[in-house]
């Protein structure tokens, strides 16, 4: 499960999200970080990873929120550690991550969002003079067809060290024309190896009421792909979150599920909720996706009653 700052940035990103929404004005209540009230209407937070539950994962994780926490920035904020991405613990890679994020975090207003790069290399192999084509591996395999228009002959692209590429268009696009330039440049059985930067979101949340950092991710084992995974968490954590919502004097009960995905717009968890046992969330009245800074929901009604 996340640490218990992650869950409370979690549920505050989702309340966030209902007030947008919904035109309400809900905060979370002293002493029951994971309901909130308007005055009038109280609500229950759930959130719900949809990955095994990783003791060795999240002790890794708890040493990086609190040496980010030590740069004193005043808010709050979420780093989202994209799929099967690993968090430094070990120096000096440790502090580079620190200064890192800290140098995106400080600009950062409420509410604002970023993103924070890390340099990566990436290597580049040319296997045949004739045809026009990469074959590419790791977090750059999405653009595989990008990449083969700016390259002349046979290519393997091994970007197993990428594991979330920026969404800035423009900074993508000069991405594959300095892979199409390098190309160039290699000879049949030769190899080159080049540095370029995978981009992690950071947010800092509205509410700052409270200050420090919070990362959100799955243990690098995890597969975002298995629907298999999703479907079995999916049950297990409903069936969890109506158990610890029914015992909650609230008159609304919303899940967060929180997924691990490049980018919202690839996640595929929603269509797997949406597939399963309608009875396990039909006490729910609202059921959304917690991914890459962004809420999606699954389930939501037009107004809240």
């Amino acid at each position: 499960m996340p640490s218990e700052r992650a869950s409370r940035y979690l549920a505050a990103l989702l309340l966030d999200w209902l007030n947008q929404r919904y035109g309400a004005k809900f905060r979370s209540s002293d002493g029951e970080p994971l309901v909130a009230t308007d005055g009038a209407h109280r609500i229950g937070l759930a959130i719900a990873p949809l990955w095994e539950d990783d003791a060795t994962w999240d002790e890794r994780l708890r040493p990086a929120e609190e040496r980010l926490g030590a740069l004193g920035l005043p808010g709050s904020y979420l780093l989202w550690v994209p799929p099967r991405a690993m968090v430094p613990i070990d120096e000096p890679g440790a502090s580079h991550f620190a200064e890192r994020i800290g140098a995106a975090a400080g600009p950062l207003a409420p509410g604002g969002q970023t993103e924070v790069m890390f340099p990566v290399t990436i290597k580049l192999a040319k296997l045949r003079e004739e045809g026009g084509y990469a074959s590419v591996v790791g977090g750059l395999s999405r653009w595989w067809t990008r990449v083969t228009e700016n390259v002349q002959g046979t290519f393997a692209v091994d970007a197993t060290a990428v594991h979330r590429l920026t969404r800035d268009s423009a900074a993508r696009e000069e991405l594959w024309t300095t892979i199409g330039r390098l190309s160039n440049g290699i000879e049949v059985g030769q190899s080159a190896e080049f540095e370029i930067d995978e981009a992690w979101t950071l947010q800092r949340l509205p509410d700052s009421a409270s200050e420090g950092f919070a990362l959100a991710g799955a243990p690098p084992s995890v597969d975002p792909t298995d629907g298999i995974l999703v479907r079995r968490m999916a049950r297990k954590r409903l069936a969890a979150a109506n158990e610890a919502l029914g015992a909650l004097d609230v008159e609304l009960r919303a899940v967060g599920f929180a997924g691990a995905y490049e980018y919202a717009e690839v996640e595929t968890a929603s269509g797997t909720v949406k597939a399963i046992d309608p009875a396990l969330y039909s006490r729910l009245a609202i059921v959304s996706l917690l991914v890459d800074g962004e809420v999606k929901p699954i389930f939501a009604p037009t107004a809240l009653p």
